[in-house]
């Protein structure tokens, strides 16, 4: 090792152990360190509801409990030195990553254990599609929280008003049986142009990042990757068809398709909840922050539109074990406590952001209401009383139950090893293809080729050869 790259270690190395939390039993038999991000105000769920419950239930552990901002990165320190949480929040976008990395403790011989493991049933109460998605050669490094979902927020009064004044054709709410011809003509019909070419109200709007597109490019049969996730079929006709959807969603004079305008125009997030926009395509997670800043906008939410299949992009939370943990048995314990009926309740309960991972737990009575959280005499989530479910959390089922046509669960969860790679350069395409700079296909290529560059510069790295790939 040459000099000058033995003082980066001992840098890298010195920064690593000052990030590394100081433990201290203070008596108890074993100490955890649970690490997660998030507001302040979500310590309410994960220190007091979750660390402190767990202590009482428990009091031969202590639960160090650590939230950070810039979590994944402390992960990558402490690894460095030998160090890690014992129970670590994990997104699925990070999961393969940190696997890869040998950061993550397999989990099976946990699952299996006679004494503290899963049952069977406890197993096949997951989600399947986000059960499966999590094996990586078989072996599972976390257990699956919550499993957030990308549906259509749609303006109630909008609608309405549109349907009085046109009884002849109207358009009906948004609902799982629409398809991509019912969302066009509803983006077409309900934009609303001024006199001087400005956009009064939006037929539709979201953000332009992969959700979106890899839910349409799912709903037009294609295929994200090939079995060994090192080859993506970003730019195949069904992600060329995806791509031009949506640009053909979006008006030609909206801010988005200029640069100069784009500098200065409000998101669809705040366009929606000032009542301009009709449907914003969006996350589970949106609900309860539109009902908090905009209170008196009549909204619902509806599972995605289909095309030649059923399918909705989702995102998970997990819960795992640093390779480096002193306590693993017990941080198992507590994992396996955390996604157990009861916690998940609570996740729900009180965050509202993304449905729990459990089947057990979407199809009970307790799923559809909520108390909120209320802080300091604030409201910082809303209660969902159980007259508001049908418009703000039954569309989630649909994801979960066996589209009517195919059988299968539309929900999908991404996790390969190259996911981040590929949601970064997707966002640059989708911006060239929708401001005119390519077309979808141009765009889609360049993303493919910068995307296999990436797994082929690494694979090098390791002493591989490049995948060999068609053309």
């Amino acid at each position: 090792m040459r000099a000058g790259h033995g003082i980066i270690a001992l840098i890298v190395a010195g920064t690593a152990l000052a990030l590394v939390p100081l433990r201290c039993t203070g008596g108890a038999e074993a100490e955890l360190l649970m690490t997660t991000w998030g507001m302040p105000w979500e310590d309410v769920l994960y220190r007091d509801t979750y660390a402190r419950g767990y202590e009482r239930l428990n009091p031969e552990v202590r639960v160090n409990y650590q939230r950070y901002s810039d979590l994944f990165e402390k992960y990558h320190a402490w690894h460095v030195v030998g160090r890690g949480a014992d129970v670590m929040r994990i997104t699925a976008g990070d999961y393969s990553t940190l696997v890869a990395a040998g950061m993550l403790e397999p989990l099976d011989s946990y699952i299996a254990d006679p004494e503290v493991g899963l049952t069977p049933d406890e197993v096949a109460d997951f989600f399947p599609t986000v059960w499966e998605a999590l094996k990586i050669d078989g072996h599972m490094y976390a257990l699956p929280s919550d499993n957030a979902q990308y549906g259509m927020y749609y303006n109630k009064t909008i609608f309405e008003e549109y349907d009085a004044a046109h009884p002849e054709a109207p358009l009906g709410y948004p609902n799982s049986d629409w398809t991509w011809e019912d969302l066009q003509r509803a983006a077409d019909t309900l934009t609303v142009v001024g006199p001087n070419g400005e956009i009064l109200q939006y037929g539709i709007a979201f953000e332009l990042w992969a959700f979106p597109f890899q839910s349409f490019f799912v709903q037009a049969g294609g295929q994200i990757w090939d079995d060994a996730e090192t080859t993506t079929y970003l730019n195949s006709p069904a992600g060329v068809e995806a791509m031009e959807f949506m640009a053909s969603l979006i008006p030609r004079n909206a801010p988005i398709r200029s640069l100069e305008l784009a500098k200065t125009a409000s998101g669809p997030d705040s366009l929606f909840k000032a009542g301009k926009v009709a449907i914003y395509l969006e996350g589970s997670w949106r609900a309860p922050d539109v009902e908090n800043y905009a209170p008196s906008l009549v909204f619902a939410v509806s599972s995605l539109p289909r095309h030649r299949q059923r399918g909705v992009v989702t995102g998970s939370v997990l819960w795992g074990m640093s390779a480096h943990s002193h306590h693993k048995r017990e941080a198992w314990k507590m994992i396996r406590w955390l996604v157990a009926r009861e916690q998940s309740l609570a996740y729900w309960h009180m965050l509202r952001v993304a449905p729990p991972c459990l089947t057990s737990v979407v199809e009970s009575e307790e799923f559809r209401a909520t108390p909120g959280v209320v802080r300091d005499g604030k409201v910082i989530v809303p209660p969902m009383p159980r007259e508001k479910f049908e418009d703000r959390a039954a569309w989630l089922l649909d994801a979960y139950r066996p589209a009517p046509d195919t059988g299968r669960l539309p929900a999908f969860l991404m996790v390969a090893p190259y996911e981040r790679d590929l949601e970064f350069r997707l966002a640059t395409a989708m911006i060239q293809a929708i401001r005119g700079e390519r077309t979808a296909q141009q765009a889609l290529d360049e993303a493919v080729r910068d995307i296999h560059a990436t797994i082929d510069r690494d694979r090098k790295a390791k002493g591989l050869p490049p995948v060999v790939r068609e053309r």
